[in-house]
C-alpha cells in the first residue's frame, strides 16, 4: 500500500474504493452555474450525501451547471472538471475532494497526499458534528465501528458552536469526562474520565507532560478515548485519555481572521468582559505543493466577573508538512502560549450552603498576577519501507514555567475566614521519542494490522512553594477590602516554603495485532512491558513555633506488564457489538511526594476494566454513536491528603461502574445533534486507606448528560443563517473524596444559544449566549473551601473574514 493511501487511512478513516458507492441509485440533479463550493453544499442537500473538502481548495473555482439525473460521485466528478480536483469514496461512502495527483509517466514527482485532517473536518461542508475515525484508540487506520472501546470527539463545528475557547470547555460535552479543580489555574485543563482523576494530554497522538491551560484556535477536534490506554500509552489511568488533534497544513491558499468581543449584562455578571482576536492561514510553501504550511494564532483579553480577575492570552502555532521523498513525509508543529492570570481558588461554604456572591474574591483590591509560559514542539515522519510495510517516529518536547503570587482563603469557620499569600515559582521539562512499525500481513484468509513500538521520555520538574501564615480573621459577607494580608516570613509561625525537584524516566515496549478473523468478526490484542524511574527531592520548612524542616530524597523504580483484548461483531455493516478487557498502570504523578502521611513509600496504582457496548455508524457515516457498560477496579489509589497538601493518602480500592451513551451527526439535513448521557458510580470499596468504605470519589456526579443541537437554512429568505443551542446536566458531586460526609456541589442545568449569519461566501457574523437563566452553578472543588464558580449570564458577537 502506498504511503499517500496509508496517510489517508489514517487520519481520514477512509480508503480509496471507487466502488464502494456504486449501488447508490441516480437521482435528478438541478444547479446552477456558481462558486464549486456552494455547488457541492447544495449538491450534499440535494441528495443527502456527506460532501468533504477543503474551504480553501474550492475557494475560487467556479462550477459549471448541472441538471440531470445522476448518481451522486458522477455529479461532483461532472463539477470537478477541469478544477484540477479529485474525487475519492471513504469506506462509509462519504465524497471527498482532494487536489488531482499527477499521472504516472508525466516526468513529474509522484506528490503524496498532505497529511492533514482539515481534509476531513476543517472543510466539512456538512457542518457535521459527527468525527472521523479515531487514530488515538489503537494508533493505526481503524474505523471506530471495528474498535473495542469506547470514543467521542467534539469536531471543530462542534468547539464553535459551543463557543470553547478553552480545551476545558470540550469536557462538557464529552460522556464520562468531568472538570476537575485545577488549583487555581497552576495544573491546566485537569479533567476525570470514569471518575478517576487523569494527568495526561495526547497531542495528535503523543503523549506529553501536563501541560497549562491551553486555547482551542489551532485545535481541530478533541477526542476522549475512554476506558485503558496503557497498552499504547504506557502510565495513564484505567479512565481514560484526551487527545488533541490540532489543524494541519493546506494544499491551497486560506486566509482567515476573526474578532469578537463579549460581555455581561446584569447583576454579578455585569462586569465581565471579553475581547479576542484570532487568525488561521495556510497554504503551499513552493510550486509544486511539497511544502505546506498552517498557522494560527489567538490574542484575547478577558475581564472577569469575579472582582479584579482578568487573564491574557496570547498563542501562535505554525506547522509545516514536507514531502522528502515519493515514500517520506514530515510534519513539524511549533506552539508557543503566554498566559497571565489571577489565582483563583473560588469561593467556599457557609456551613452547608454556598451563599456568597458569584464575584467574591478574597483577593479583591491587591490581586497580584501569575505568568506562564508554554513552548512545544513535535516532528513526526512517516516512511514507507514496503507496500505492507510503514514506519514511523515522533519526537515530542515541551518546556513550561510558572511564576507569580497569589491569594486564596486560609481558615473557614462559618462565614467567618481569613486569607493568606502564596508565592509559585516552578518549571516542566518533556521529551519523548516513539518509533513504530505498522505491518499489514495475511495468515491465509485472515488479516492482521500489526504494530510495534518503542517510546521512551524523560521529565524534570521543579516547584518553590511559599505560603504566608493567615492574616486576621473577618466576615465575607461584611468585608472591608483589601483585606488583612501578612507578608511571608519563615521566622513568624504559620510560614511554610515547600522545594521540590522530581524527575521521572520511562521505557515501554508494546506490541499490538488487529485480526480480521472476517468480514464481520475483528479482535484486538495488545501486550505492553512498561518500566519507570522516579525520583524526589523535598524540603519542606514550618514554623510552628519553631522552624522545623523535613527533608526527604526517594527513588522509586518499578515496572509492569500489560495486556489488552477486544472482540467486535458486526451482525449489519451499521452496528458493532464489542467486549473488551484492559489493564492499567499508574505511578506516581510529578511534583508529588513518594511517600504517604506516614512515612512510608506509596506503590503504584494497577486497573483493571472491563466493559461491553454497541456502537452505531449509519448514514453513510454521517450519524456516530455508542452506548457502552462498564466496570474498572484500582488498587493503591493516592490522592493528595487532606490534612496536608504536600502528602499523599493511600484511598485504597477504588471502584467506577456506569453507562455511557453519545450520539452526534447529522440526523436530519442540515441538523446536527449531538447527546451524551453518563452514570457514573465511583466509591472506595476498602477502608485500607483510613476512608470508609462507600465514600464516593470528590467531583464526580451519578448523572450527567448533555445536548447540542445546530440547523442550517439553505432556502431563501434565511439562508445562510445558522442557529444553534446547547444544554449542560451534572448532578450532585462531592466537594472531597473524605469521611465525615463533606458537602455536595449541587447538581445544576446550564442553557446556551447562538446563532451566525453567513452574508457572503467570506463574511459571517455570531452571536452567543452562554448561561441563559443566569443558573448560579459550580464546576468543581477541592474540598469545601475551594470551589470554581460558573459564568453568569453573557454574550458574545463575533466577524469572520475569509480572503
Amino acid at each position: 500500500m502506498a504511503l499517500r493511501g496509508f496517510v489517508s487511512l489514517l487520519l481520514l478513516g477512509a480508503c480509496t474504493s471507487p466502488g464502494i458507492a456504486q449501488d447508490r441509485q441516480a437521482v435528478p440533479i438541478d444547479l446552477p452555474a456558481q462558486p464549486l463550493g456552494q455547488s457541492l453544499v447544495d449538491l450534499a442537500e440535494q441528495t443527502g450525501i456527506t460532501i468533504v473538502a477543503e474551504e480553501a481548495l474550492v475557494a475560487g473555482k467556479t462550477a459549471p451547471p448541472l441538471s440531470a439525473t445522476l448518481a451522486p460521485e458522477e455529479a461532483v466528478r461532472r463539477l470537478l472538471a477541469g478544477s484540477g480536483l479529485s474525487l475519492r469514496i471513504s469506506t462509509g461512502g462519504t465524497l471527498i475532494v482532494n487536489r488531482a495527483e499527477p499521472e504516472a509517466g508525466n516526468g513529474g514527482p509522484l506528490q503524496l497526499q498532505p497529511i492533514t485532517v482539515d481534509a476531513v473536518l476543517g472543510g466539512t461542508l456538512t457542518q457535521s458534528y459527527a468525527a472521523p475515525d479515531s487514530f488515538g484508540a489503537t494508533r493505526t487506520s481503524t474505523p471506530n465501528i471495528e474498535t473495542p472501546q469506547s470514543t467521542q470527539a467534539i469536531t471543530r463545528q462542534a468547539l464553535e458552536d459551543a463557543g470553547a475557547t478553552e480545551v476545558a470547555d470540550a469536557y462538557d460535552y464529552l460522556a464520562g469526562i468531568q472538570r476537575d479543580n485545577n488549583v487555581g489555574g497552576l495544573f491546566g485543563d485537569d479533567y476525570l474520565a470514569r471518575g478517576f482523576v487523569a494527568d495526561n494530554i495526547l497531542f495528535n497522538g503523543n503523549r506529553t507532560g501536563q501541560p497549562t491551560t491551553l486555547d482551542t484556535v489551532n485545535v481541530e477536534r478533541i477526542e476522549a478515548l475512554r476506558g485503558p490506554t496503557g497498552t499504547l500509552f504506557g502510565r495513564a489511568d484505567p479512565g481514560g485519555l484526551i487527545n488533541i488533534v490540532t489543524k494541519q497544513p493546506l494544499s491551497e491558499p486560506f486566509y482567515q481572521a476573526e474578532l469578537s468581543g463579549g460581555s455581561g449584562f446584569a447583576g454579578e455578571g455585569a462586569r465581565y468582559r471579553d475581547v479576542r482576536a484570532t487568525l488561521d492561514s495556510g497554504g503551499p510553501l513552493d510550486d509544486q505543493g511539497r511544502a505546506r504550511y498552517r498557522f494560527n494564532a489567538a490574542a484575547e483579553y478577558e475581564q472577569s466577573f469575579r472582582q479584579d480577575i482578568d487573564r491574557t492570552v496570547f498563542f501562535a502555532s505554525p506547522v509545516v508538512d514536507l514531502e522528502i521523498d515519493d515514500k517520506t513525509v514530515a510534519n513539524l508543529e511549533l506552539i508557543y502560549q503566554y498566559r497571565q492570570d489571577v489565582f483563583d481558588r473560588g469561593n467556599f461554604f457557609v456551613g452547608d450552603d454556598l451563599d456568597l456572591p458569584r464575584d467574591f474574591f478574597i483577593g479583591e483590591g491587591q490581586a497580584p498576577d501569575l505568568t506562564s509560559h508554554l513552548g512545544s514542539g513535535t516532528l513526526r515522519i512517516d516512511r514507507e519501507l514496503s507496500d505492507a510495510l510503514t514506519a514511523r517516529l515522533g519526537l515530542y518536547a515541551s518546556y513550561s514555567d510558572l511564576s507569580g503570587e497569589g491569594i486564596e482563603q486560609g481558615n473557614v469557620v462559618g462565614s467567618q475566614v481569613s486569607a493568606l499569600r502564596v508565592n509559585n515559582d516552578g518549571s516542566d521539562l518533556f521529551l519523548t521519542a516513539q518509533p513504530e512499525l505498522v505491518a499489514e500481513v495475511s495468515t491465509g484468509p485472515i488479516g492482521h494490522t500489526l504494530l510495534f513500538g518503542l517510546d521512551a521520555s524523560f521529565r524534570e520538574s521543579e516547584l518553590r512553594f511559599l505560603r504566608s501564615a493567615p492574616g486576621a480573621p473577618f466576615d465575607a459577607f461584611d468585608a472591608d477590602f483589601p483585606v488583612d494580608l501578612p507578608d511571608f516570613d519563615l521566622s513568624q509561625p504559620g510560614n511554610v516554603r515547600f522545594d521540590s525537584d522530581f524527575t521521572a524516566r520511562s521505557i515501554g515496549l508494546y506490541a499490538q495485532n488487529q485480526v480480521d478473523l472476517s468480514d464481520r468478526w475483528k479482535l484486538l490484542l495488545g501486550a505492553r512491558w512498561d518500566s519507570v524511574w522516579l525520583s524526589s527531592d523535598i524540603t519542606n520548612s514550618f514554623n510552628a513555633g519553631v522552624v522545623v524542616t523535613d527533608a526527604r530524597s526517594d527513588d522509586f523504580k518499578d515496572s509492569a506488564f500489560l495486556q489488552r483484548a477486544g472482540l467486535v461483531f458486526q451482525p449489519i455493516e451499521e452496528i458493532g457489538l464489542y467486549a473488551s478487557y484492559s489493564e492499567s498502570y499508574r505511578a506516581p504523578p510529578p511534583t508529588s511526594p513518594l511517600r504517604d502521611a506516614n512515612n512510608e513509600q506509596v506503590d503504584a496504582e494497577t486497573g483493571r476494566s472491563f466493559e461491553t457496548g454497541v456502537k452505531l455508524d449509519a448514514l453513510d457515516g454521517r450519524l456516530i454513536g455508542t452506548l457502552a457498560v462498564f466496570r474498572i477496579d484500582k488498587e493503591n489509589v493516592f490522592e493528595t491528603d487532606p490534612a496536608d497538601p504536600f502528602a499523599l493518602t493511600n484511598l485504597g480500592e477504588v471502584r467506577s461502574q456506569g453507562i455511557e451513551f453519545d450520539l452526534s451527526g447529522e440526523v436530519l439535513d442540515n441538523f446536527n445533534l449531538g447527546v451524551t448521557y453518563t452514570f457514573t458510580d465511583a466509591e472506595i470499596t476498602s477502608d485500607d486507606g483510613g476512608i470508609p468504605s462507600g465514600t464516593r470519589l470528590r467531583n464526580v456526579p451519578r448523572h450527567a448528560a448533555s445536548l447540542q443541537a445546530a440547523y442550517s437554512f439553505t432556502q431563501r429568505p434565511l439562508k445562510g443563517l445558522r442557529i444553534f443551542g446547547a444544554a449542560v446536566y451534572e448532578g450532585e458531586k462531592p466537594t472531597a473524596t473524605a469521611g465525615g460526609s463533606p458537602p455536595d456541589l449541587p447538581d445544576y442545568l446550564r442553557f446556551d444559544l447562538g446563532a451566525s449569519y453567513a452574508f457572503t461566501e467570506n463574511l459571517q457574523a455570531r452571536l452567543q449566549l452562554q448561561n441563559l437563566t443566569d443558573r448560579e452553578y459550580y464546576t468543581s472543588a477541592n474540598g469545601p473551601e475551594r470551589v470554581t464558580v460558573g459564568q453568569p449570564f453573557n454574550a458574545t458577537l463575533g466577524v469572520r473574514v475569509r480572503f
